[in-house]
């Protein structure tokens, strides 16, 4: 191979790597040569440096600092605890029917309170088994020869068998503390607990509170925080509104509101706890307010002082324990009053209610309430016999506040037609067939005559509407009145009317609408009473006819809303009545759990 000649290798070796071009130089690093590149590297990672620092401090200051604990050496002394003050147990209320206090406005526009009581009752049971609605649900209250220390026999057993334990705890087994006392806390004051009552709102039409605040002798302040707080002056229809007020003995004429219970339908379920400042504040948790409920409920006790029965309302109470013995028995066993056993019994009377067999005994629910002058009232009346079920309400449709009952359709049921329209008279001819004593003939009697002295009054045998007063020849002067049923009664031979009774006016059973006489085809002072049904004629005296009103209209959407308001009122008495049960096993709960003691 013929060697390379010179520029021949020059050409390779610039074409190959590492060949530097005569132009070019190669300056090795050196810190006299880069001093300036170096400073700037340099600079640049101590200002970073420090930018960093500087961000980690301020994080650093931010974060909370945990104090260091100091312990304060004190004298020993002896441990010492604070003797246990004596607890209150609750009043006997198991025998007694759950009470509501409610607010309610009477027939005349006055504010009054009246204490309701709901009653259960099963006929076919024992007059033993037989208890005021709810009252299983408050034994815990209930004071017993034989102690029991077992919880679940203080709250309401659902489906429970009569042969389970009596729900019932003895003084000594399981007091309740007082609210607001320490229990083995060391150093405490002794205190005395305040009484707690409780009043109810549940109003047919929109009621204000300062109209509640009348009733119940609150300062004007409380209510003011109230509305602040419920974000409402009112009461509205199908809303309730509980109170819980405080009577405190340094204070015991001056009652305050601790805790209230507002449920709408829009906002549902809200209770409003009392702050130091007299404001009050939305809570969530309700342990306090049903502590506080059931202590109202066991406070209450029995329904109060009862009424002395007149002569003829004993009378009356003994004949009704002949016909419906069951049913006394067991209204007796619950300690419901004896007017309100009579009017019971008079319902169900009026209504042909009436039972056989022991196998037909149906079971009963009866409200009834106290008004503020001691008056014990029936209210409503539900009885079922597994079939059907039948409601009965009191109600009033007049302004004097006279009040009957109506049935679930507003028919009422506690007036029959009246058998003889006048006190005074004595039965004469009766109904059917007899020779007449002017015509001389054969004729049909389509009614019946009452001989009575001329000018005595006779009253409308029924409610209903003046038809007619006017003159014919056999009847003489007469005056017809319809009734709400469909049937007319006719009342002839009479001497004249009152001389405020107009055709078209509405009358009431027993009022008086005319007067006897001697008018027409008569042979002397008496009335003929006459009876139509249709197009046929009836016998008045043996006719068992319904002879109230009918409600129509707006008459008609009232009783709807009382019906509805009776309905609440049984409710809230049952949801007190659990309340007061869950209050009395969380603080047994509560009670059974190992307490820490402080020294």
């Amino acid at each position: 191979m013929t060697a390379m000649t010179s520029r021949a290798l020059t050409k390779r070796n610039r074409d190959g790597f590492g060949f530097i071009h005569p132009a070019q130089t190669v300056i090795r690093f050196s810190f006299v040569s880069h001093w300036r590149v170096s400073c700037a590297l340099v600079l640049l990672a101590v200002g970073a440096s420090a930018l960093l620092g500087e961000c980690m401090a301020f994080s650093i200051a931010k974060a909370p600092v945990p104090k260091q604990s100091v312990v304060l050496r004190t004298a020993r002394r002896k441990p010492q605890s604070t003797p246990k003050q004596a607890r209150v147990w609750m009043p006997t209320v198991a025998a007694a029917a759950p009470k509501l206090d409610l607010i309610e406005r009477m027939s005349d526009g006055s504010m009054a309170k009246s204490a309701y009581f709901d009653v259960s009752l099963d006929l076919s049971s024992d007059e033993q088994e037989s208890k005021p609605a709810g009252s299983s649900t408050l034994a815990a209250y209930q004071e017993d020869e034989a102690p029991s220390s077992d919880p679940f026999n203080l709250v309401l057993r659902p489906g429970g068998s009569p042969d389970a334990p009596a729900p019932h705890v003895a003084k000594s087994a399981r007091p309740l503390p007082v609210r607001g006392e320490p229990i083995n806390v060391s150093v405490a004051p002794a205190r005395p607990s305040g009484h707690i009552r409780r009043v109810v709102s549940l109003p047919a039409r929109e009621e204000l509170l300062r109209n509640i605040e009348g009733a119940v002798d609150v300062s004007e302040s409380d209510f003011v925080n109230l509305a602040r707080e419920l974000g409402a002056d009112s009461v509205k229809p199908g809303e309730e509104l509980d109170i819980l007020l405080e009577e405190r003995p340094e204070r015991p004429n001056a009652p305050q509101i601790v805790f209230a219970r507002h449920v709408s339908h829009r906002k549902g379920e809200r209770f409003l706890a009392r702050l130091d400042n007299g404001t009050f504040q939305t809570v969530t948790d309700r342990h306090l307010y049903d502590r506080m409920l059931a202590e109202a409920i066991a406070a209450e006790g029995a329904s109060g002082a009862r009424g002395r029965l007149t002569p003829q309302e004993s009378r009356d109470l003994n004949r009704a324990a002949g016909d419906y013995p069951k049913l006394i028995a067991h209204l007796k066993q619950s300690k419901v009053p004896p007017r309100v056993c009579l009017q019971v019994v008079q319902l169900m009377k009026t209504n042909g209610l009436e039972w056989s067999s022991s196998d037909d005994l149906p079971q009963l629910d009866v409200v009834y309430r106290k008004t503020e002058d001691n008056a014990d009232e029936l209210v409503s009346v539900t009885v079922n016999d597994g079939e059907t079920e039948r409601r009965f309400y009191r109600y009033s449709t007049s302004e004097d506040g006279h009040a009957e009952f109506y049935d679930n359709g507003g028919h009422s049921v506690s007036k029959t037609l009246m058998e003889k329209p006048v006190a005074a008279g004595r039965l004469g001819d009766g109904f059917g067939w007899r020779v007449h004593p002017i015509l001389k003939v054969r004729k049909f009697h389509n009614g019946v005559d009452f001989a009575a002295p001329k000018g005595s009054p006779i009253v409308a045998a029924g409610d209903g509407v003046v038809e007619k007063i006017s003159w014919e020849g056999g009847y003489g002067k007469f005056i017809r009145i319809r009734h709400d049923g469909g049937y007319e009664t006719t009342y002839a031979h009479i001497d004249g009317t009152p001389k405020d009774l107009k055709v078209g006016q509405r009358v009431s059973q027993g009022q008086v609408i005319a007067y006897v006489g001697s008018t027409g085809l008569s042979t002397g002072p008496h009335l003929y009473y006459e009876l139509r049904v249709g197009d046929h004629y009836a016998d008045p005296t043996k006719a068992h006819m319904s002879a109230g009103t009918v409600l129509r209209g707006k008459a008609l959407e009232e009783f709807n809303r009382e019906k509805e308001r009776v309905a609440a009122i049984s409710d809230a008495i049952r949801t007190s009545a659990s309340n007061a049960a869950r209050a009395v096993a969380h603080v047994l709960k509560a009670d059974d759990e190992p307490a820490s003691h402080v020294e």
